[in-house]
């Protein structure tokens, strides 16, 4: 797996209510806002996209690492998680 830079604003980020309006903010831990008026159906998802993405991350990891041992063919979780990778980096899969 090579190292990519990330682009996207570092976690943990943070859901709070807004004070004006019915919808949630989402924050960054520096305070950086990240989404305003979000739906608060979404709230919880959005605010736990960075630890989704690291675990994506480490879920790809384990999978090289266990492909092609004792027999097992990871080749089809791989190329999945790849592909959500490639798309959450902005890249094609």
């Amino acid at each position: 797996m090579s190292e990519k830079q990330e682009t996207h604003t570092p976690g943990p980020w943070y859901e709070y209510q807004s004070e004006k309006y019915a919808y949630k903010m989402i924050s960054s831990k520096c305070g950086e806002s990240i989404a305003n008026h979000v739906p608060n159906e979404n709230a919880r998802l959005i605010a736990a996209a960075p630890e989704m993405l690291e675990m994506c991350k480490l879920f790809e990891e384990c999978m090289e690492t266990i492909d092609g041992k004792d027999g097992y063919d990871a080749s089809y979780e791989l190329a999945k998680v790849r592909a959500v990778l490639a798309k959450v980096e902005g890249e094609t899969a």
